[in-house]
């Protein structure tokens, strides 16, 4: 099974405009680097076998050219000897799933990854800050470092809606889920009350971990890691607990996995410039 050795998080609620493409790849490669040097502090380069960067905001930027993944990589490699390899924003708030998918056949056995989780306003779009579809939206970094079994092998599914109904299939795939995995609990999307309403309708609220929208807003694939932040923070995380990770995109990609957390597993939350949370299970 999969074991979380690091959770971190790092709210960036605003960012500052860029001018240009360039200085605004500098920014978003430096940020990245930090956060990455910081989960990875005591691994050496060699223990990582796949290193990704997965988002489903800052799809735009790239598509049109504006940003460049070469220059954003450049300049994480400037703060970390372990950049990003590679990134990705089709899959949106799935894609840490969809990358653990290719790292199942492709990284080597029992070695680490590391997948960074980056949704920021870099141009400043209404539709991102708020929308009708999620409400208000939650910005920052997410950076996970994840141990593979020795064998390769671990419980995996992501999957992509066969109808207009994806979070309806989303929850009836997590219902089958829950119904043969022995973990204690699942995280669940951060949706408005509203919305939320189709968990109760389709799972059993005892196997769900709180829905924190009203604390984090819809923050994207982070989602998933702050439920885990904010669950180790209270005191009910145990070390050997099997927990079930998902993650749904409102266009219909979802991911499910079961995961346990490493007895040392490191859960930082980083809410403000300056400030620290901290817990360690």
């Amino acid at each position: 099974m999969l074991s979380v050795e690091c959770v971190r998080y790092r709210s960036v609620p605003e960012w500052s405009a860029s001018e240009t493409g360039e200085c605004a790849a500098s920014a978003f490669g430096h940020l990245l680097g930090e956060e990455i040097a910081a989960a990875t502090a005591s691994l050496s380069e060699t223990d990582i076998s796949f290193n990704i960067c997965v988002s489903t905001m800052i799809d735009l930027p790239f598509a049109s050219g504006w940003l460049k993944w070469p220059e954003v990589a450049a300049a994480a490699a400037e703060v970390t000897d372990k950049p990003p390899r590679n990134f990705t924003a089709s899959y949106e708030c799935a894609g840490w799933g969809f990358a653990l998918e290719y790292a199942r056949r492709r990284a080597r056995p029992g070695s680490r990854i590391v997948i960074t989780i980056a949704d920021l306003n870099v141009l400043d779009f209404s539709f991102w800050r708020r929308n009708p579809n999620w409400g208000p939206s939650g910005f920052g970094v997410t950076t996970l470092v994840v141990r593979l079994p020795t064998d390769g092998a671990f419980p995996l599914t992501t999957k992509i809606a066969q109808s207009l109904h994806g979070m309806g299939e989303y929850c009836v795939d997590l219902r089958k889920w829950l119904a043969c995995s022995p973990s204690r609990a699942a995280n669940v999307p951060f949706l408005p009350a509203g919305m939320a309403e189709i968990y109760k309708h389709f799972l059993k609220q005892e196997r769900l971990l709180p829905n924190l929208h009203d604390r984090y807003g819809h923050c994207f694939g982070s989602d998933t890691w702050l439920s885990y932040i904010n669950h180790a923070k209270s005191g009910q995380l145990g070390p050997n607990d099997v927990y079930t990770a998902t993650s749904a995109s409102l266009r219909g990609y979802w991911a499910i996995s079961d995961i346990v957390f490493d007895a040392g597993c490191r859960f930082e939350l980083l809410e403000r410039p300056g400030s620290r949370e901290e817990a360690t299970s």
